[in-house]
């Protein structure tokens, strides 16, 4: 007899419920025959209505997996833009601390050049009087803790105002490039020369007693005067007159001290230049 859920074709089913009875029926029909229509109808309408059930699900299933895949189709799209614009980013940040790295290099280089520009002088690039003062105060400074002596020579080019006039202002910067470049060779490494204004100069000598001094300022004299400078209106020589003086006692100020060598100084170009006056 033909399953009584099998001849509801108008009845919810669930197609793999059915399945069992649906083939067993089927099989029936086929291997034993049947004179019964209507039970042969309500199997085949069963039947029709389970491929069609089966059909509709296929087309869900199809457009369900369509829309996944659309999906992630747009997922992998977004996600490979997102991955685009994480590399332009990522390059733009490694321009960006390129940029940053060479613009601190370019500070500190410059910061650099300036403290070099804030205390040389840009001819002779020897201190400039700003700095000597300076590191003259330090020296000062020390010199009253640890009592080794500290001399100061004022120096100043005899006539170089003749040189300029003679000779101009070129040959004049070549002369006081030659005339620093022949003091600090007679020099020592703790030693400090600079350029005080035009063609006058001052050294420190740290540690150093005024006879000690008074030999280093004359090795500097004849020094100079050895120097024999090329001109297109001949060569010619330059000769410095030195006031040497050592720190004195009592807590004396570096301004104090540099007045004393000026006026050694002055004493020296009165008592007929390329000398050296200790006091």
């Amino acid at each position: 007899m033909l399953n009584s859920s099998l001849s509801k074709p108008d009845q919810d089913f669930d197609l793999f419920d059915q399945e069992k009875g649906i083939i067993l029926q089927a099989t029936h029909f086929l291997e034993n025959g049947s004179d019964n229509v209507e039970a042969l109808r309500a199997t085949l309408k069963v039947l029709i209505q389970a491929f069609q059930l089966s059909a509709r699900e296929q087309k869900q299933l199809m457009r369900t997996g369509d829309r996944q895949q659309e999906q992630l189709r747009l997922a992998g799209r977004e996600l490979k833009e997102k991955s685009r614009l994480l590399e332009d980013q990522a390059r733009h940040l490694l321009i960006l601390n390129t940029d940053l790295a060479h613009e601190v290099e370019t500070r500190k280089t410059l910061e650099v050049e300036l403290r070099v520009l804030a205390s040389t002088d840009p001819l002779t690039g020897v201190y400039n009087r700003r700095r000597f003062l300076e590191l003259g105060d330090y020296e000062r400074t020390r010199e009253s803790r640890n009592h080794r002596g500290l001399c100061l020579l004022a120096l100043d080019i005899d006539y170089f105002k003749k040189v300029n006039d003679t000779h101009g202002h070129s040959i004049g910067d070549e002369t006081l490039k030659r005339f620093t470049q022949t003091c600090s060779s007679c020099l020592r490494a703790m030693d400090t020369i600079a350029r005080i204004g035009g063609e006058e100069f001052a050294i420190l000598l740290p540690e150093t007693a005024l006879a000690e001094a008074c030999e280093i300022a004359e090795r500097v004299r004849a020094s100079v005067a050895s120097i024999l400078i090329s001109a297109p209106q001949g060569s010619f020589q330059i000769t410095v007159s030195i006031g040497v003086c050592q720190l004195g006692t009592g807590g004396e100020t570096f301004e104090n001290f540099m007045s004393r060598a000026d006026a050694q100084l002055y004493l020296a170009k009165h008592q007929g230049r390329n000398r050296v006056q200790a006091g």
